[in-house]
C-alpha cells in the first residue's frame, strides 16, 4: 500500500471551512481515507486529504470529491497538477500512484543545491499555518531570521572551503534548514530553529542539531541535537557556551559551532572560523539581515526575503548581482534561478501564481 496526498486548490483564497467528501471508486476496494487531522483538512488555499491505495496498479480512476460549494481551480498530487473535470458539482480526477517513502503534497519548502551544500527554503505561508503555529503571534521575525542565517552559513561554509572538503572527501553534504509553520504530516517543527547538518552519505546517523531562534531574531542559548534515521536515541542538550561538533562517518569532527554570548554563531574549521551577528542593531536581530566575519578581512553581508504572495526569494550579498528564486506557491517547485544553479539545467520561466 501506498499513501499519497491530493490538495484541491481554491479558486478564490479564503478559509470556508467546507464540508468535503471524498468518494472512492467502488471497484478499488482497499482504497480508503485516512481519517486523521493531521491528513485531511483546508486552509486558505486548499483543501487537503491523503489517500492509502494499493501499488498494483499505477492510477486509480475517478476519485470524486464534493468540495463544499468551493470552486476548485486546480488538483495537485505531490508536486504536479493533474487533470480534472467538474461533474454534477464535484470534482473528479484519475489518480496517479507513485509509491514514495513519505507523501510530499502538503510540504511547501524549495531546496537550493550547490555543490556540498543543500539549502531548503521552508515557505512561511500566513494562511497555511497549522499545529503549534495555528494560533498566536505568526512567527514573522523567527522566519525572516531563519532565511538570513541560511544563506549567512552558506557564505561561511563556502569561506571556510567546507563544501570542497565534503565533496571531495566523499563525506556527504552539508543541510542549512529553517522550520515549517503548516505542520505537514504532523511535523510540527517548534519552537523556530535553524539546522546545519552534516549529512552523511547513507542519511542515518547523521547528526541534526537544532539552534533556536528568539522572538528577537537572535538564537537562544542551548543546542538540541537528534540522530537522522534513529529516532530512539536520546536527544542530546548542548549547553550554554560550548561548542557543538559535526562528526563525520569516519568519527572525525569536520567543523563546529558555538552560539556566542549575543545570539550569534560561529563555525570553526580548524584553526578557522567564521563569525555571524545581525547586521543591524535592534530587536529584529538576524531577521534585518546578516554579517559574516571570518579570517583575513573577509565579510559579507547578507540579506534575504521570502515574498510568499508572489513566490519569490531574494537575496543580496553586498558587492554582488541579486540572486532571485521563484517557485509556485502551491507546490514550492523551484520555477528558476537566477544565476542558475550549477549542474542544472535553467528551468523554463513559467507563469507565476
Amino acid at each position: 500500500m501506498a499513501v499519497v496526498g491530493v490538495k484541491l486548490m481554491k479558486a478564490d483564497t479564503q478559509r470556508s471551512q467546507p464540508t468535503f467528501q471524498v468518494h472512492l471508486p467502488s471497484d478499488c476496494r482497499d482504497c480508503s481515507v485516512i481519517n486523521d487531522p493531521v491528513f485531511l483538512g483546508e486552509n486558505g488555499r486548499e483543501i487537503y486529504f491523503h489517500l492509502r491505495v494499493p501499488t498494483d496498479q499505477p492510477v486509480v480512476r475517478h476519485i470524486r470529491v464534493d468540495a463544499g460549494g468551493v470552486r476548485v481551480g486546480a488538483v495537485i498530487v505531490e508536486k504536479d497538477r493533474i487533470p480534472f473535470a467538474i461533474a454534477d458539482g464535484e470534482v473528479d480526477f484519475d489518480l496517479p500512484v507513485a509509491p514514495r517513502a513519505r507523501s510530499s503534497t502538503v510540504e511547501v519548502q524549495t531546496s537550493l543545491e550547490w555543490p556540498g551544500i543543500v539549502l531548503r527554503i521552508e515557505h512561511a505561508f500566513p494562511d497555511r499555518r497549522g499545529g503549534k503555529y495555528a494560533a498566536g503571534d505568526f512567527p514573522v521575525v523567527q522566519r525572516a531570521a531563519a532565511l538570513n542565517l541560511e544563506f549567512g552559513l552558506r557564505e561561511a561554509i563556502r569561506n571556510l572551503k567546507l563544501d570542497r572538503e565534503v565533496m571531495s572527501r566523499g563525506l556527504g553534504k552539508i543541510h542549512l534548514m529553517g522550520f515549517d509553520t503548516n505542520n505537514p504530516l504532523g511535523h510540527e517543527d517548534y519552537p523556530p530553529h535553524i539546522h546545519m547538518i552534516l549529512r552523511w552519505p547513507h542519511f542515518a546517523g547523521s547528526q541534526a542539531p537544532h539552534y533556536y531562534i528568539g522572538d528577537q531574531g537572535r538564537l537562544l542559548p542551548g543546542v538540541s541535537v537528534t540522530i537522522d534515521g534513529l529516532p530512539y536515541i536520546q536527544t542530546t542538550q548542548i549547553g550554554k557556551g560550548a561548542w557543538v561538533p559535526a562528526v563525520d562517518y569516519l568519527a572525525e569532527t569536520l567543523y563546529d559551532t558555538l552560539i556566542t554570548g549575543d545570539g550569534g554563531l560561529t563555525l570553526r574549521r580548524g584553526g578557522e572560523s567564521c563569525t555571524l551577528e545581525p547586521l543591524e542593531a535592534g530587536d529584529r536581530g538576524f531577521a534585518a539581515g546578516a554579517a559574516v566575519h571570518c579570517g583575513r578581512g573577509s565579510d559579507y553581508r547578507v540579506r534575504a526575503s521570502d515574498d510568499t504572495e508572489h513566490g519569490e526569494v531574494r537575496v543580496l550579498i553586498e558587492g554582488r548581482p541579486a540572486e532571485t528564486y521563484r517557485y509556485d506557491v502551491d507546490t514550492a517547485v523551484l520555477l528558476s534561478a537566477e544565476p542558475p544553479l550549477p549542474g542544472k539545467p535553467k528551468p523554463s520561466e513559467a507563469p507565476r501564481q
